[in-house]
């Protein structure tokens, strides 16, 4: 801390003895929500009422809000009062509040969230002690049980709140607050500034920076806290601002450029944590559209605009703080995207230069040191035994081009130089390309004469040898860093992590109970829960360890897809398989399997968590397998060691758009992808998926097909697919039903099938024609259905619950869709469809080798009244397939019989022949 700083801060004669706290209503999202916020500040201790000023901006004229400030004002008499001044941002807001402020601090509280109860005490106490401060932030958590159950720290807390602190920016400039909540600001210092109200969503933040640019320095207090109810900026997944095109369009340059612009030191120079606070600002707009986060909020115009803005403003930042050379923990993009950001700002490629030192490669662009080679490591994703080799799939970081470098492997002293096989591994912002990795495959031939096999990497850049370490970057990679000591026992080897070296020596039971325990004693202190599920691996390994498992599921929250008419299928087999169909056991899906004399295996059960470690075969009809039976990376990582199973793809929808981020080979380490059609095929040979070469993809057809046995009851089905930037991200397992999102019903999502499903015109002819309408909901944006008009005429449907994908499809005479799987299972059946691809709603898949003009099942519509009157014209007519989409029908599918379980458990079977092998239970 500089000393100048230090004594500015300490040494006045400022002694606040009151507060004014200001409660901004500008929105009307949380304003039902006001009373929490009064009962938090009711609830303060340390405090007398008399040293407590309230100012509520009733900036939206709400009686609501009126009405329980009256109620409120009984309590808290003349301290508080209410402005009814119209304001529609934060901004107008604030600007109405400061001029009636008459204390000498104040703080600002959003309606809705709350305050710890000695929070003003301690902010006040805080401002005596450093009376020169302009800001006092504050620790500041979000809580919101439809992201988590537990409170997420803002990221602007850091480190700085392990005691209470005076921050000089010069010395520590990413230690800035950034937010007008969570903090306390001197009142004559705030008066002269003015809010910008041109800002909808930023001007808070663009008001604090500017004010703590004027003393280069805040205090911080560090035992009481701030509570927001919606995720703030550091939270991009959730942040509500993101949805919304102008936070993008307009915002960025009317915020960032004039705050670069206009805030100088004595140099003339823009303060470094100004530039910090851009960047930051710049990447949070970035990252929140990341990969399937994509927003779609922009057309490709304005996309091209955007990115001209971000290079006018990246153009005010200097390239240390764009490449955050200091390595700023506020600035959660990695070095791929810093160079992204380069490249942006010079309008094209970048050239990177090369030092060398000490067996080391640094690499540098400008002036600048990005970072040294022998940092980077090989990511390994997946890791398995399989005859006799040792089988890897693997990548490097796509920092430097591809043709500045190669890449090798080193296995008992022979080196092999990688292949980059180009499977999927693009990083997408805003659906933008924007970097990839080196992928590779590896298989090697384990030598049983030694006793110890190494394996390590490195790479050779002009000339110069830079061993890299490894990183396990996967459920399916086998092997942790943390806890040290992991293990992955196989075959006849075990194989574990050391010195940046996959070491595989010989088992014994001797050596796997010496591993056990050291692995044992360093995973307690990380989890005391997967210690014991370790423990309880052990104890009933015996009841496990000859038993051939197959686990089966679909939705953990809703059966009737593939896998549970598979596991039907299977009953009564007497093939020496153990079957488990997992399903939560409050669900109407587990009770009826019960009835029919099934046995499914409850979600979460101790039996269902150790059936997973000792399974041979997973079948899914979704992706992610770790997740859905409740391992994130954070926790599979202590269970990996145990995992030498194979997934199998029974399919949920069929794959024909470019998907490739989702169900390439790697994601599950899927050994057979059961398909219905050629397209598929040629669809998943495509390199990206990571198939070709590989015999694992099989023409079956898919197992629900056969159910789809038509039922005409005179209904048309409504069933969109859901799209990623519409549904809240998944909080908890991936199996689970996602939680409801507030912001729904101001997607255009919502705006065009809720108008849709009460057009007049199409409930009139439904009527007229004696049909039903009934909107069907995706599983993911089930939780939705409250937010739907209510009408009469059509109902809407959540796909959970006791629904039966079955009945509802067999019993319908025509569906609308857009890009939804279940097309597939409809036109199986031959019975019409009717395609919606309104341009407000581009599919978040591109095609891949289904083109709706040429090989859909149906009219394409892309207007609601073009769609209307296309339902209309089918229900006069009786709703019949036309045979030119019969011939398609036919071309498409490869088989149009119902014995697909019966070719896909063949299948199985051949494939568990193989495992059996691997697993030492046959004679080789």
């Amino acid at each position: 801390m500089d000393y100048k700083v230090a004594m500015s801060m300490t040494n006045s004669s400022f002694n606040p003895s009151a507060l004014t706290v200001i409660i901004p209503i500008f929105d009307g999202t949380f304003k039902s929500k006001l009373n929490v916020t009064l009962d938090s500040i009711l609830a303060q201790t340390d405090i007398e009422q008399n040293q407590i000023k309230l100012i509520v901006i009733n900036g939206i004229n709400s009686k609501s809000c009126r009405k329980i400030c009256e109620k409120y004002k009984e309590t808290f008499g003349d301290i508080l009062n209410m402005v009814s001044i119209p304001a529609n941002n934060l901004a107008k807001a604030m600007n109405i509040a400061l001029p009636l402020v008459e204390t000498d601090i104040f703080t600002v509280i959003n309606c809705g969230d709350v305050i710890s109860d000695n929070y003003l005490s301690s902010g006040l106490e805080r401002f005596r002690k450093t009376p020169g401060a302009d800001v006092i932030s504050t620790m500041a958590y979000c809580i919101n049980k439809a992201i988590t159950t537990s409170k997420v720290a803002y990221l602007f807390n850091l480190s700085k709140y392990n005691k209470s602190v005076i921050i000089d920016l010069h010395r520590t400039p990413q230690f800035f607050h950034d937010s007008i909540y969570a903090c306390f600001i001197k009142t004559s210092t705030a008066k002269e500034l003015q809010f910008n109200e041109q800002l909808n969503y930023d001007a808070g933040n663009d008001y604090i920076i500017r004010l703590q640019a004027k003393k280069m320095a805040l205090s911080t207090v560090s035992d009481c806290s701030y509570s927001f109810r919606m995720p703030q900026e550091d939270q991009f997944m959730y942040y509500l601002p993101a949805h919304f095109k102008e936070w993008y369009t307009e915002e960025t340059t009317e915020f960032l450029i004039p705050l670069l612009s206009e805030i100088k030191d004595e140099n003339g120079k823009t303060p470094e944590f100004v530039q910090v606070a851009a960047m930051f600002h710049i990447a949070i707009r970035f990252l929140a559209n990341l990969d399937n986060r994509n927003k779609r909020t922009m057309n490709d115009e304005e996309l091209q605009d955007f990115f001209r803005k971000v290079r006018a403003i990246l153009n005010l930042i200097d390239d240390a703080t764009i490449l955050n050379k200091n390595k700023y923990k506020i600035l959660k993009y990695s070095a791929e995207a810093a160079l992204m950001f380069e490249r942006i700002k010079n309008d094209g490629d970048i050239d990177l230069s090369y030092t060398y030192f000490k067996r080391n490669v640094r690499i540098n662009f400008k002036d600048v040191e990005l970072l040294a080679i022998s940092t980077l490591k090989v990511g390994i994703h997946v890791m398995e035994y399989h005859n006799g080799q040792l089988v890897i799939d693997g990548s490097f970081r796509g920092i430097m081009p591809f043709e500045n470098y190669k890449l090798y492997a080193s296995f008992n002293g022979i080196d092999y130089e990688l292949e980059n096989n180009d499977r999927y591994s693009l990083t997408k912002y805003f659906g933008v390309s924007a970097y990839k990795k080196f992928t590779f495959h590896l298989a090697l031939d384990l030598e049983k004469a030694r006793n110890k096999q190494r394996l390590y990497f490195y790479a050779v850049v002009n000339g110069e040898r830079v061993n890299l370490g490894i990183s396990f970057l996967h459920h399916w990679a086998k092997l942790t860093a943390s806890p040290k000591g992991a293990y992955w026992r196989f075959n006849e080897y075990t194989a574990v992590y050391d010195s940046n070296t996959i070491l595989i020596t010989k088992a014994s039971a001797k050596d796997t109970f010496k591993k056990e325990i050291h692995f044992l004693r360093n995973t307690f202190p990380q989890s005391k829960s997967m210690f014991l599920r370790r423990i309880a691996y052990w104890l009933t390994r015996p009841y496990f360890k000859n038993k051939r498992i197959w686990i089966m599921y679909d939705k953990l929250y809703k059966g009737g897809d593939s896998s549970e008419y598979l596991y039907r299928f299977c009953k009564g087999n007497n093939d020496g398989i153990a079957r488990y169909y997992i399903i939560d056991k409050n669900t109407p899906d587990y009770r009826k399997l019960k009835k029919d004399g099934m046995k499914p295996l409850k979600n979460h059960s101790l039996k269902h968590k150790m059936a997973f470690l000792n399974a041979d075969i997973i079948l899914i009809t979704n992706s992610n397998t770790f997740p859905f039976n409740g391992y994130s990376m954070e926790y599979s990582r202590f269970i990996r060691g145990f995992c030498n199973f194979s997934t199998m793809c029974l399919q949920h929808g069929l794959t024909v758009q470019k998907c490739a981020m989702a169900q390439q080979r790697i994601v599950d380490n899927t050994k057979r992808y059961f398909i219905a059609s050629k397209y598929e095929y040629n669809n998943l040979m495509h390199h990206a998926y990571g198939y070709k070469g590989f015999d694992y993809v099989r023409l079956t057809g898919i197992g629900r097909y056969d159910g789809l046995v038509s039922n005409d009851q005179k209904q048309i089905l409504l069933s969109p697919t859901w799209r990623m930037y519409n549904a809240m991200p998944v909080t908890t397992s991936e199996g689970e039903q996602r939680a409801y999102n507030p912001d729904f019903k101001n997607t255009v999502y919502y705006k065009i099938y809720n108008d849709l499903i009460n057009n007049e015109k199409l409930i009139a002819t439904a009527k007229e024609c004696g049909y039903k309408i009934k909107y069907l909901l995706h599983p993911i944006v089930s939780a939705q259905a409250k937010d739907y008009t209510p009408n009469s005429a059509v109902e809407v449907i959540p796909s959970v619950g006791d629904l039966s994908y079955e009945k509802i499809l067999t019993e319908s005479s025509l569906m609308v869709t857009d890009y939804s799987g279940v097309q597939f299972d409809f036109a199986y059946m031959k019975k019409p469809l009717v395609y919606f691809h309104p341009a407000e709603l581009p599919a978040h898949y591109d095609d891949g080798c289904f083109f709706y003009d040429t090989m859909g099942f149906g009219e394409i519509c892309t207007t609601s009244e073009q769609l209307v009157d296309t339902l209309c014209e089918y229900m006069r007519q009786g709703c019949k397939m036309k045979q030119k989409y019969i011939d398609r029908v036919d071309d498409f599918y490869n088989f149009h019989d119902h014995n697909n379980c019966e070719r896909i458990y063949k299948e199985i079977m051949d494939y568990q022949k193989i495992v059996d092998k691997d697993k030492m239970r046959i004679s080789k």
